[in-house]
């Protein structure tokens, strides 16, 4: 017959939870308390094993200490400070955690109200992200339901040296947590940092709308460098004034800088074309409705309608990121990317490689989930944006 836990065990982590009972935040304070109390609740605990023996000889210093409750990965025998414990595994009801959850209890009892969308693609989905105590907590999902909940924080308090704090759900397909895991490990701020912006991006994907959905459209190239139908980059400043018509007004630039071209709602950049001492059109510049661009790009389009235009590999939300190319470096031509979303504004620029050896891009400004205006340019030639 199994000795029942002594009364200090029962005491000292029974009535420890964070905040509230089942709160959904999980601050390291919290984290460091608990830690603090179940490493005094030990010393009233007989260890079952011999931890020289479950040593791992790869780990030296480090020790599997086996008690009723579970196991205890520890750098002495027993751990006298919390600071020792590296992770506790938990697998009978009799320990509860900071939050007050205990092994046997179900979802529900362990999320409170916490709801977790039964319908998300991803594996990962996360609850909750907190910038003030820097942390997180997400749920993992697969195929047969939710498999395992996790709160990530960290104790900046020392930033010399910042511990991470991790509490693990282990649940089974009934429902159930079948087993409660927390780990202290050392970190830094800029690993807190990185893990806090990526569980906001994930939260991201999760609550915004996509701004970009995968299609099968082919790359942006050079015979996308037209508009209204017509070439434009690199065509003679005479053809382009017969279909655009004549301009409101003809500009000269200082320095050399050429001459520009302006239209009710669109700017067009002249330069010469230095094999044949041409005039050409170097950029232009569109924030008026009435011009239609690259594939039909036109000021007031939609985000998602700008986007499936060109070629998408993969979902964009308002994060924001690298759209594609598959087979493409980052930033080499072909290439295409959205940058990420801020007050409300973001742009999308895809570059492409000419036959003359010219890189040509296209800069689509977005606000408030339209296009407001579109660049096309040679690079290092961008058209003035007439204001």
């Amino acid at each position: 017959m199994r000795r029942k836990l002594p009364a200090l065990l029962m005491t000292a982590l029974l009535l420890i939870p964070i905040r509230g009972a089942l709160g959904q935040e999980y601050h390291a304070q919290a984290a460091v308390n608990w830690m603090e109390e179940f490493t005094r609740a030990l010393a009233a605990l007989s260890i079952v094993n011999d931890p020289a023996q479950t040593a791992d000889p790869s780990r030296p210093g480090e020790y599997l200490i086996e008690y009723e409750f579970g196991t205890v990965l520890a750098r002495s025998v027993p751990p006298s400070l919390a600071e020792d414990i590296l992770e506790i595994d938990v697998r009978t009801s009799q320990v509860t955690d900071c939050r007050g959850v205990r092994v046997g209890m179900t979802l529900d009892e362990a999320l409170g109200s916490t709801q977790i969308p039964s319908s998300a693609e991803s594996q990962l989905v996360v609850l909750n992200t907190q910038e003030s105590g820097m942390g997180w907590s997400w749920a993992y999902v697969g195929e047969q339901g939710l498999y395992g909940l996790e709160w990530i924080t960290y104790d900046m308090t020392d930033a010399a040296a910042v511990r991470e704090y991790t509490l693990t759900y282990v649940v089974g397909e009934d429902g159930v947590i079948h087993a409660i895991r927390m780990k202290a490990a050392d970190s830094t701020q800029a690993q807190a940092e990185a893990g806090v912006r990526t569980a906001q991006e994930i939260a991201g994907r999760q609550l915004g709308e996509a701004l970009a959905i995968p299609n099968g459209e082919i790359l942006f190239s050079e015979e996308d460098l037209q508009i209204l139908g017509h070439p434009a980059l690199g065509t003679p400043v005479y053809e382009l004034v017969s279909w655009l018509g004549e301009p409101v007004e003809v500009q000269t630039l200082p320095a050399g800088g050429g001459r520009i071209l302006l239209y009710e709602g669109a700017v067009v950049q002249l330069g010469l074309e230095e094999q044949t001492g041409e005039e050409i059109v170097w950029g232009l510049s569109v924030s008026g409705q009435d011009i239609a661009g690259p594939r039909g790009l036109t000021v007031g389009m939609s985000v998602q309608e700008a986007t499936s235009l060109f070629r998408c590999d993969e979902e964009l939300y308002a994060s924001g990121g690298t759209l594609y190319m598959e087979g493409e470096a980052r930033g080499e031509p072909p290439s295409g990317e959205m940058t990420a979303l801020q007050n409300g504004e973001a742009t999308l620029r895809y570059a492409c490689m000419t036959a003359s050896g010219r890189i040509a891009q296209l800069d689509v400004g977005l606000q408030e989930n339209q296009v407001v205006y579109w660049h096309l340019f040679y690079e290092g030639k961008e058209a003035e944006d007439g204001n």
